[in-house]
């Protein structure tokens, strides 16, 4: 019917979440270089100076992080080059000093051929950020033909814990438009808001949280004036092949070799993601993001406190020679504190933490904590028997 139509905006206000575990940083390798620099959402960054004009596939990748998770915070770079080893990673954390949780590395340069390359160093970074007590998840996007999906490697194969690999790309709206001039964009910014706006247990692939689909199309002044379809309502690959060409077989060998991309669910509108895998072996305790996620929460609230009691007394049980009860109690009650925490969030089924008292802590000037964490479990397969009888038992 003919009338005024009116669509409400969101965060106009510049109101940020709270906590940390939303904090993404997103470097784009193959666009005019641009320094890193911090948003908190879209506006912020026009008011920068980039825009879709100026800087097309930076703006596309920060409007789908916002479009997923308002409100989140946002580090980003643009690299015209890259040498190969991402460097740009290391200084960008040094940058934000250590709060980035998640990283997306959109490279339209890198090719197939040096994918697993690409994903081993990006994993060497990523050890290195858990030295360091920041430790952080890397989604990564590179350049792919239609030649390659074939003859995609296994990433299953790899042994890179900390790293994922998103093939996906939208397939009718901005994100199709973009990849005539520029392919292999890939749907990056939207997986990585999806991260970011997940609990650190949960699963990017939850459907009843994690539709991926906007609710309206993107301005059609992003589009040269066209007006697009709803973004990643059809999705695609970073071939610029659309997911509805495949077979159930095709698009279940692209899932079986640890790739994400979008998918539908039959009786539900809307995408969702295929799973939240990262590019290691399928018995690797950390096969997937919430995984990684959850540890990396333990180990940087745990790291808060314990850090004060660097270079504390430890006293030691005169009688029996080994450390006090009471100091180690006030320790364990330390670690029994964050992780009550998580478990009161539900990020966490349980925990268990121990310090032997029959440490040498005199001559080494070392204690050994042990932490034992009971994840969350996901469920990823449902199986209903389901069948015809003359009368129910």
């Amino acid at each position: 019917m003919n009338g005024v139509k009116f669509i409400k905006q969101n965060g106009g206000l510049g109101r940020t979440l709270a906590g940390t575990t939303h904090i993404s940083a997103l470097i784009v390798y193959g666009e005019t270089a641009v320094a890193k620099q911090v948003v908190t959402s879209v506006d912020k960054l026009e008011e920068l100076g980039y825009t879709a004009v100026t800087n097309p596939v930076l703006h596309y990748q920060v409007s789908e992080f916002f479009r997923i998770n308002e409100g989140a915070k946002l580090y980003f770079q643009s690299v015209a080059a890259s040498d190969g080893n991402f460097t740009e990673l290391k200084v960008m954390r040094t940058f934000a000093e250590g709060e980035i949780r998640q990283f997306a590395v959109c490279d339209f340069i890198t090719p197939v051929s040096e994918l697993a390359t690409a994903v081993g160093k990006l994993d060497a970074i990523a050890k290195e950020l858990w030295d360091l007590n920041t430790p952080a998840s890397i989604v990564y996007s590179s350049k792919i033909v239609a030649a390659d999906i074939a003859t995609l490697p296994d990433l299953h194969t790899l042994n890179a814990e900390n790293v994922s690999v998103v093939i996906g790309q939208d397939g009718a709206g901005r994100g199709a438009y973009l990849a005539q001039t520029t392919p292999s964009i890939s749907c990056i910014g939207a997986v990585l808001g999806a991260i970011s706006k997940a609990q650190v247990h949960e699963s990017i692939a939850w459907v009843e949280r994690q539709n991926m689909v906007t609710s309206f199309p993107y301005d059609k002044a992003l589009t040269g004036g066209n007006l697009v379809a709803r973004e990643l309502d059809v999705m695609g690959l970073c071939d610029g092949s659309k997911i509805g060409d495949y077979t159930p077989a095709q698009l279940g060998e692209l899932n079986d070799k640890g790739y994400l991309f979008g998918i539908k669910h039959t009786g539900i509108t809307g995408t969702y993601l295929n799973d939240s895998f990262t590019a290691t072996a399928l018995n690797s305790d950390y096969t997937y993001i919430e995984n990684g996620r959850t540890i990396s929460e333990a180990v940087r609230n745990i790291n808060t406190a314990l850090t004060p009691k660097i270079s504390s007394p430890m006293y030691i049980d005169q009688d029996t020679g080994l450390l006090d009860e009471t100091s180690v109690s006030a320790l364990e009650a330390l670690c029994d504190e964050q992780l009550d925490k998580m478990q009161r969030k539900g990020q966490i089924s349980g925990y268990k933490v121990s310090i032997s008292p029959n440490q040498q802590v005199l001559s080494t000037s070392k204690l050994i904590v042990v932490l034992k964490l009971v994840p969350v479990g996901t469920l990823r397969e449902i199986e209903v028997q389901i069948g015809l009888t003359l009368k129910n038992d």
